[in-house]
């Protein structure tokens, strides 16, 4: 077979992702950046609550890019579930790009019927960032 069929996730469905991420970080007192990519890790919306540092626009769209490019969730452990020596998730950062890989939690495929479709990110939470990013994943697995 030389093609597929490919699901791919909409504006609509971005936007169901990043209003269950909002409303639980706002549930939880904290202000964050979420993001949400397509599979090419494209933007599809973005928001940033109003007190959440302006750092957290930038690191929330490199999380979810590297969790849309990998479909793993973004941090320290490798796909195999091996913890990463700080060295080393530094260097594996800075070898594929800053852009690209990410190695702090935070990031969370999206996925629907197994097919990733993009990424969800959230930052400024600190270590809740990946629960609260996978409260939106898991919006679009229902």
């Amino acid at each position: 077979m030389d093609t597929e069929s490919v699901l791919k996730l909409t504006r609509e469905g971005a936007t169901k992702v990043m209003d269950a991420v909002l409303k639980e970080a706002e549930s939880r007192g904290r202000n964050v950046g979420v993001a949400v990519v397509d599979t090419g890790g494209h933007l599809l919306v973005f928001s940033r609550m109003d007190n959440a540092s302006l750092t957290t626009i930038s690191v929330a769209q490199n999380k979810a890019r590297c969790a849309a490019f990998t479909g793993f969730p973004t941090g320290k452990k490798s796909k195999a579930g091996n913890e990463r020596s700080d060295h080393h998730a530094l260097a594996i950062t800075l070898a594929a790009g800053t852009d690209k890989m990410v190695t702090m939690q935070g990031g969370v495929p999206i996925k629907v019927k197994g097919q990733v479709v993009g990424g969800v990110a959230v930052s400024g939470a600190g270590h809740s960032d990946g629960e609260i990013a996978q409260i939106g994943a898991a919006v679009l697995e229902a």
